[in-house]
């Protein structure tokens, strides 16, 4: 029995080692936009003016450099509202010049559930190991590394070797150049209904609870003296026709209750017909050009 121990810990060793070893190089040597928006923030927090919050909506839509004074993109894919509230609570206290927040708060993510219910929990374990803790999971749990989803750990490995260089820019935008080659080969009906569908209320009780979220955000903010506009960004008429009534009705309340209790502002670009179809990549985000265009709009607003 102590011989067969002893050759069974002399197999494991070294795939041990070699799992330590992708461990520490994916950390250590593969950039993401969560430690460049975790440093971005330490680097501007004393001169920042402007924050953009949520998920791949903003993102991908909104370009901190067209913005007025200093901005900063700290919204991230699939980010849920509670994480927008946690990212505000940590970096609005250092940040004496911030002036301006935007969020997106639509179809795309008031109905959220939280993210450790999804199929993307593995994006809870970014936060933990790159924004020092956000999110408040153990290290010891399924979250404290990233080889507990090997799927996402080979696509991110994958996706640098091939490209080598981060998912955003300086400023925490996405330039991941792959999104505008959906652009370009098109989407048809079955997109659009796959978006809607991921984007359904499924859990109504977790609904108010995100809008909860969404009302101590817009109360954080009143009492610090910072604007709070919430967003419904741009999309393709086909999308904005299947967003289902009730839906629909409960992004409106949420917004008008933010504005008449806690002085949000609110900004419904979901219907516009500003965009052309180039604009988009799929049918609810948006291509660069489009999010040049986006951002040059809410410049326009903030004066």
């Amino acid at each position: 029995m102590r011989h067969f121990l002893q050759q069974l810990l002399l197999f494991l060793l070294p795939i041990a080692m070699l799992a330590v070893a992708a461990e520490c190089y994916m950390r250590c040597c593969v950039p993401n936009s969560y430690r460049i928006k975790a440093e971005l923030m330490e680097r501007t927090k004393d001169s920042v003016e402007t924050i953009v919050l949520g998920n791949s909506h903003a993102y991908s839509g909104i370009k901190p450099d067209l913005l007025p004074g200093v901005a900063v993109n700290m919204a991230n894919v699939s980010q849920v509202l509670d994480t927008d509230l946690r990212l505000l609570q940590r970096y609005v206290p250092q940040c004496p010049c911030l002036k301006q927040v935007y969020l997106v708060c639509d179809n795309s993510n008031l109905f959220d559930l939280p993210l450790e219910q999804t199929d993307e929990w593995f994006r809870c374990t970014y936060y933990m190991l790159y924004m020092d803790g956000l999110g408040g999971h153990s290290r010891w749990s399924r979250y404290g590394l990233e080889l507990a989803h090997f799927t996402s750990f080979r696509g991110k490995l994958t996706k640098y070797w091939h490209l080598q260089r981060p998912d955003c820019d300086p400023l925490g935008w996405d330039t991941d150049n792959s999104l505008q080659a959906k652009r370009e080969a098109g989407w048809d009906s079955t997109q659009v209904a796959d978006a809607l569908r991921r984007h359904t209320c499924n859990d109504w009780q977790q609904a108010r609870r995100n809008a909860r979220t969404v009302m101590e955000m817009a109360r954080y903010c009143q009492t610090r003296g910072i604007r709070l506009t919430l967003l419904c960004t741009p999309v393709t008429p086909a999308y904005a026709a299947g967003v289902p009534p009730r839906q629909l009705e409960a992004i409106r309340r949420v917004h008008k209750e933010a504005c008449q209790k806690y002085g949000a502002e609110s900004l419904d670009l979901s219907r516009t017909e500003a965009f052309a179809p180039d604009d988009y990549f799929d049918s609810d985000h948006l291509t660069h050009e489009g999010a040049a265009k986006l951002t040059r709009l809410l410049a326009r607003s903030a004066h």
